[in-house]
């Protein structure tokens, strides 16, 4: 019997988050029907065991209006082959529903016997089923309206349907590999039905932007689909025959869509001790504002000094900022649809590394689900030894008094430059200070500085300092370090920090 509920108090509101972790779901509107429990930090559809049927059921609707996404973690374990498989489905909002058929139905459809015959009725006002089909029946008439042979290893989608009616075939893809997959793989679905309209996107921790399985399936235009309800609720179920699987799900998150693609850019190669910079390029196709988009960079140890800086353009709005777990950057941007906002990242390589290094970066919200084709990005850049390697030690700090025009903190640096691949005659160093307003600047110190071997080309009066050879006597052998000592001189300790010298680099000059 077809069963009317009220709407009007208990619509859910987005997001809809259950992590089905916990003994119990947070949302007590769950019903946990047949083999459903929770088992082992998880939604368990089906133990791996024969002739299991297993539904949980969001007996409670949320909107349709602005497009719906179903994004969840699952598990599909058993023997050397899988069987049946698992599904999702919605019905109307407006009414509620018992299980549907078992076997290659996979909990929406109806059952058919050998004869024809239904054996078990479908869900009532289902909407759309799609069906997760390690076995393959979810696609033959023993499921549903049309079909035909069975089709192992796809996502296959079944329409409209109410118990004992409907339920038609509507299209399917095969997936190689099925969907076996234990935790460890990160095996993710992402659902989204957008104006009645259906994608079906497949992911795991090897490819984590995903694969469309379903790209932009016309619901509403199919044969016997009904105008799309106003509002929706969510099913889950799973079933198993003589063939068996373990069917789980976690960390559900039902919510409005946002396209938010990210491309990120950088640097193929650099040398060590280069200051590098990458560019991540965000944007929103919509249907939906975002203004809690939350862009993640993933920066190797071997990157230091890292800073960023973002620009929105078409009403994009960039948030300060910050360093999260590990030191990371995380800058919010709030992206209304049609805007898009460039972030710089930028970082110091260190100079005793050779190798490659990889930076990675991603969009996330914590209301919108992002169903971009990419929302993940990363660039790999391989660093080589430059020929002059330079390495600083502190040696020594004090206040000085005297002159009146050179008070201030000085810290004694020893630069040391080695030569990486041949001898070096002429060569240059560079580093960055704070630049200040005269008197109390940041700058060489001039207490002593005519007794420096070297030649001075700049003090620091513009934010930077380079220091050269003066001739061919000061060369740098392979193997054997050249000490360069400069007196840094500060407006105060304070302004010394720690005393890292930024963007420090060596380089050798030729054509002298």
């Amino acid at each position: 019997m077809t069963t009317h509920v009220s709407t009007a108090t208990q619509q859910a509101q987005f997001p809809i988050i259950e992590s089905f972790t916990k003994p119990t779901p947070d949302n007590p509107y769950w019903k946990l029907l047949g083999s459903a429990r929770m088992n082992g930090g998880s939604l368990e559809l089906t133990p791996n065991d024969r002739s299991q049927a297993g539904t949980a059921f969001l007996d409670q609707p949320f909107s349709s209006t602005l497009g719906v996404t179903i994004d969840f973690d699952y598990s599909c374990e058993g023997g050397a082959t899988l069987g049946d498989g698992f599904s999702v489905y919605l019905i109307d909002g407006a009414q509620t529903t018992q299980p549907g058929g078992f076997g290659g139905a996979l909990g929406y459809s109806f059952t058919r016997d050998t004869s024809g015959s239904i054996v078990a009725s479908g869900v009532t006002a289902g909407y759309v089923g799609i069906g997760f089909d390690n076995h393959g029946n979810f696609a033959t008439t023993g499921a549903g309206t049309g079909g035909g042979d069975p089709r192992p290893n796809t996502a296959g989608v079944r329409g409209a349907g109410n118990l004992r009616q409907g339920f038609g075939w509507l299209t399917g893809v095969t997936v190689p590999g099925g969907f076996r997959a234990a935790w460890e793989r990160g095996a993710h679905i992402q659902i989204s039905v957008i104006g009645g309209r259906l994608s079906v996107r497949h992911a795991d921790t090897a490819n984590p932007n995903g694969t469309v399985l379903i790209d932009d399936f016309d619901l509403g235009g199919a044969t016997g689909q009904p105008r799309m309800p106003d509002t929706f609720k969510l099913g889950f179920a799973a079933g198993t025959g003589a063939r068996t699987a373990s069917h789980r799900v976690r960390n559900l998150t039902v919510t409005l869509p946002a396209d938010m693609p990210l491309e990120m850019s950088g640097p193929q190669t650099a040398q060590s001790g280069d200051r590098i910079a990458y560019t991540i390029d965000v944007q929103n196709h919509g249907p939906n504002d975002t203004p809690d988009a939350m862009v993640e960079a993933t920066v190797p140890a071997e990157l230091t000094d890292v800073e960023t800086s973002c620009q929105g353009e078409n009403g994009a709005v960039c948030g300060q900022g910050f360093l999260g777990q590990n030191s990371q950057p995380w800058i919010p941007v709030n992206l209304p649809v049609g805007s898009k906002a460039t972030i710089t990242l930028t970082g110091t390589i260190d100079p005793q590394y050779e190798g490659s290094l990889t930076c990675a970066s991603r969009i996330t919200s914590p209301s919108r689900a992002n169903i971009a084709e990419r929302h993940s990005d990363s660039v790999t850049t391989t660093v080589a030894l430059p020929p002059i390697s330079v390495t600083p030690v502190i040696v020594g700090g004090w206040h000085q008094t005297w002159p009146e025009d050179a008070r201030g903190w000085v810290v004694s640096y020893d630069l040391v430059l080695a030569a990486n691949q041949e001898r070096v005659v002429y060569w240059e160093i560079g580093f960055d200070v704070p630049p200040f307003d005269t008197p109390g600047r940041t700058r060489v110190n001039p207490v002593g500085k005519d007794h420096l071997w070297y030649r001075v080309d700049k003090d620091g009066a513009d934010g930077s300092v380079i220091l050269a050879t003066p001739d061919d006597k000061h060369t740098i052998e392979p193997g054997a370090g050249l000490t360069v000592n400069v007196q840094i001189l500060y407006r105060s300790q304070e302004d010394a920090g720690d005393g890292t010298l930024r963007n420090l680099r060596a380089i050798e000059v030729t054509g002298r």
